[in-house]
């Protein structure tokens, strides 16, 4: 009596909220109360004079539209930077000392840098008003008794809604009105399987893809029909909500972004102390205030990367094309190097892990056999009268699933296009033509006489079907399992033998469902019956006394190669964590088949286990799961917010618009491109073209490597910077004259990084790319040992820089000829230092003739320094003149010095890790 005062207590506790907030409660209240509430009568609809003042209230029934960039906001989003505005600095330097050509050198890189990047992102960038396409559609109505087809926007709360098999829901409904009503919602709630639909309230607490008594904005209709009370329009709808999320969620500026930031900031700090120091020590030295002012604003400008903005740029673009080829749309081009840096991979299951195709995986028969659908190879005769007993018994569980079944069949269709209906029917269709049974045949020979749909109250479908005899007919019974063997008196054992069905043996069929339900099967029960007579078939005679035929398992199974994705990603050192819509035991079975685990059997949270937790309780629990079940968008998007939290480089996969948030606010959102809903494509910085999950894992790979040469070309750039910082440096330091004027200095960053750069920008990926472990996401683009390393190898190309230089001064004097061999000298130490740069650990000789286009460049640097001294015009602007034999012999000396020292240093330091890793005698 007390549970039942209770459960009195908690339904008057729902009709009191629904007329509260009818838009909140309605799920959980009474199809009488949410009626009341709204005002209208299920049988004649709203009013039209109400009509007209809901919509004035509530406004149209319409989603705000997505605005995307413009192409005026493409183009000053490539200025935003501090290293172009450093750059902008260092032109605005130039300008007022006079040096004319330096800004326009500087002018044309900021330029090529725009440009490159404005095309790559508007090409990639297309104006999509997703969410709005997501819901436009039309519906239809009941208003002062009648029914009216008007368009979705129309529609107010309180509208009366009729839907019927292939509709989509124009608005949040609460059902009145369900007679064998399914619902497809994996886009919004990520549910792989049609949802019944009943109007039996659920409990206030349930999770959105528990609430069957709703039908939500944005989902299709699968089977049945109904009508059901708009309680919710527009932005206030389940979709609208997610709409919300999507344009609260800010997006994260990605790791390359980060860094590059980090390092314009010390940039700045670097350029003003070499100004500074150096200005300093002139003028302590007796030198003349302004001279010294011109050399150090001089030597500052010859600091900053002209060439790292543009080679940057141009090197994530190349890895745009490279990554197209491979089936990976990248709208963002510094989400190419962000894909290198993801430490954890949040996927979504339906549509990205599996193939979003309900598809029949075994048939459980009552001889105890197993027949495996993706192994059988069998051929049966359409007849009764099978020559073959072992394939007697499956013939007649396939014959039901084609017979009791509501599906359409076309054999001459593709294999996408052969099946329409209920996903499950589909899928019993398919088996069927896949063990070359011919479906049109089998329902001809057997026409329906009566049928008994699937209804959510019985859980069963029945089909009585006539044959070739007048005194012979056959009732086809299927559905769920406890059920269809209830409705059983017999069933077939091993040798076709009718057996009693006996409580013992109904409790072994019923651990057989149990096992193929803990395996994330959805599970049918078949069964037949033979009457033996002719005449009206009397309801009353197909309620019971069928012979148990078997179980019928399906699933939507895992897309091809996503295993081995998975491996690899493991052996990559990112983890994957499902975030699903779906049901714990169903995510949990996808989960065991893939490894998603490492540690062996898959751990799995329900989406009730993150409540009231903050973010350092979810990260803790993302840490050592793998599979979180039945989460709302607002789940994903906490779990994502928790994980960054925890400073991991997030990715998320997804195709629905339930994904939308967390695909906007990840780090990196990927978004599948064939299944993948306008929303999700919108939200995501990249489209996987074939929407397989291992197309991710290559773009991973291609990501690590435009990372590691973006890392080669900065390792090159600022040890030939610094360099040529330290050989000016020194020279005044030391007394000598200027051993480079400014635009040999420009002459030398134009010509030794940019050409250099780009061939370094087409590496091939390191064998053991896929094996090493994520960089770690705080890690500075120039950690201490690299600008350890960085130090001293500048500090060796000054030296032979500053050796040839003194060499040059005391054989001509000071003046254009010394200068000249400096020039060169520096030339040929960074071109020297450019092969050294392939690697920071493996020989320059290995691999010496993988990437032609190194040879490229290094022809195209010697073939522009040869110009500088023989092309008359240009060696006027330069201020250089010819060389001598005993010239070009330093010079070649000054290329392969350090080649030599870079690669004992290398060698040694091989031999000290091997020694480290060798085990102690």
């Amino acid at each position: 009596m007390k549970a039942q005062a209770a459960i009195a207590a908690d339904e008057l506790l729902d009709q009191q909220q629904v007329i509260a907030e009818p838009e909140q409660q309605a799920h959980c209240a009474t199809a009488e109360a949410v009626a009341q509430a709204f005002g209208v009568s299920p049988a004649y609809g709203l009013p039209q004079a109400e009509v007209r003042a809901r919509r004035a209230h509530f406004g149209a029934n319409e989603l705000p539209s997505v605005k995307a960039r413009s192409a005026w906001r493409i183009l000053l989003d490539q200025f935003v930077s501090i290293i172009v505005a450093l750059l902008g600095a260092a032109a605005a330097v130039a300008l007022l000392t006079g040096d004319h050509m330096e800004v326009i050198a500087i002018l044309v890189v900021l330029a090529i840098n725009a440009l490159v990047g404005f095309l790559t992102e508007w090409q990639a960038g297309r104006a999509l008003d997703a969410l709005r396409r997501e819901a436009h559609t039309t519906s239809r109505v009941r208003r002062e008794g009648r029914e009216l087809m008007i368009d979705a926007a129309e529609l107010v709360p309180g509208d009366v809604v009729l839907i019927g098999a292939g509709d989509r829901v124009p608005a949040d409904l609460r059902l009145v009105e369900a007679v064998n009503l399914r619902a497809e919602e994996s886009a919004l709630t990520g549910e792989s399987a049609p949802v019944e639909k009943t109007i039996a309230p659920v409990r206030a607490s349930a999770l959105l893809a528990e609430r069957h008594s709703m039908l939500f904005l944005g989902t299709t209709i699968a089977a049945g029909r109904g009508a059901g009370i708009a309680t919710a329009t527009g932005t206030h709808t389940a979709l609208g909500k997610i709409g919300r999320l999507v344009a609260s969620a800010a997006k994260e500026s990605t790791p390359l972004e980060k860094r590059l930031g980090e390092l314009g900031r010390r940039l700045v700090l670097l350029v003003i102390a070499i100004a500074a120091i150096v200005f300093l020590a002139g003028w302590l030295r007796g030198d003349p205030l302004l001279l010294m002012l011109e050399v150090a604003i001089s030597l500052a400008v010859a600091a900053v990367p002209e060439g790292l903005p543009a080679v940057t740029t141009l090197i994530l673009a190349l890895g745009v094309l490279r990554m197209a080829r491979q089936r990976a749309i990248v709208r963002h081009l510094p989400a190419v190097e962000t894909l290198g840096s993801t430490t954890v991979i949040c996927t979504d299951k339906t549509g990205t892990l599996t193939e979003n195709r309900m598809t029949t995986r075994e048939f459980r028969l009552s001889d105890g056999r197993t027949i495996d659908i993706s192994a059988a190879n069998s051929n049966f005769e359409d007849d009764d009268s099978s020559t073959s007993k072992d394939d007697d018994l499956l013939w007649r569980a396939v014959r039901v699933g084609v017979l009791c079944n509501e599906a359409s069949f076309n054999a001459s269709a593709t294999d996408g296009a052969r099946t329409a209906g209920d996903p499950t029917e589909m899928a019993l269709l398919d088996a069927a033509h896949k063990l070359d049974i011919d479906v049109g045949q089998l329902r001809a020979r057997y026409p329906k006489l009566k049928e008994i749909p699937f209804d959510a109250a019985t859980m069963r479908m029945t089909t009585a079907h006539g044959t070739a005899r007048e005194d012979l007919r056959f009732v086809m019974l299927k559905g769920a399992p406890a059920v269809i063997l209830d409705a059983c008196s017999n069933y077939f054992d091993e040798r076709m033998q009718l057996r009693t069905l006996d409580e013992r043996a109904r409790e072994q069929f019923l651990n057989v469902n149990r096992e193929m339900a803990d395996r994330a099967l959805r599970v049918l029960g078949l069964a037949e019956k033979q009457l033996d007579r002719a005449g009206e078939i009397d309801e009353q005679e197909l309620a019971n006394g069928y012979t148990f035929i078997g179980f019928v398992g399906m699933i939507d199974p895992p897309r091809a190669g996503v295993a081995e994705a998975i491996r690899l990603a493991h052996a990559a050192g990112i983890r994957t964590v499902m975030l699903t819509g779906d049901q714990i035991n169903t995510a949990r079975a996808i989960a065991r088949e893939l490894g998603l685990s490492t540690t062996g059997e898959p751990r799995a949270l329900h989406a009730r286990d993150l409540e009231d937790a903050d973010h350092a309780r979810i990260a803790a629990l993302a840490d050592k799961t793998d599979v979180f079940a039945r989460v709302s968008p607002e789940d994903k998007l906490h779990i994502v917010e928790a994980l960054q939290a925890a400073h991991e480089i997030v990715a998320v996969t997804g195709d629905g618009v339930n994904d939308a948030p967390a695909l906007k606010k990840a780090d990196i959102g990927i978004a599948m491109g064939t299944r993948g809903t306008e929303a999700a494509k919108e939200a995501a910085d990249v489209v996987l073209a074939d929407d397989n999950f291992a197309t991710l894992v290559k773009a991973v790979e291609g990501g690590r490597t435009i990372y590691a040469n973006i890392i080669k070309f900065v390792h090159m750039m600022f040890s030939h910077n610094l360099g040529e910082v330290l050989t000016i440096f020194a020279a005044i330091i030391a007394g000598l004259p200027l051993p480079l004027l400014p635009l040999q200095i420009l002459w030398i960053n134009l010509v030794t990084d940019i050409f250099p750069a780009l061939a370094l920008a087409v590496e091939p990926a390191a064998p053991d790319v896929m094996q090493r472990a994520p960089r770690r996401p705080r890690a500075a683009l120039l950690s201490r040992a690299f600008l350890l390393l960085i130090g001293w190898q500048g500090a060796m190309l000054a030296v032979l820089t500053l050796g040839a230089y003194i060499w040059a001064l005391r054989l001509y004097g000071a003046g254009a000829h010394a200068r000249t061999v400096a020039l060169f000298a520096l030339v040929a130490v960074q071109l020297g230092h450019f092969f050294n740069c392939r690697s920071r650990t493996q020989s320059v000789f290995t691999g010496f003739f993988r990437n032609p286009f190194i040879f490229l460049a290094f022809v195209i640097v010697v073939g522009l320094q040869l110009l500088a001294v023989y092309l008359t015009p240009l060696a006027s602007v330069l201020d250089t003149v010819r060389l001598k034999a005993m010239d070009w012999a330093a010079t070649g000396i000054c290329f392969g010095a350090p080649i030599a020292i870079v690669e004992l240093t290398k060698l040694y330091a091989r031999r000290k890790a091997l020694a480290a890793s060798s085990p102690p005698a």
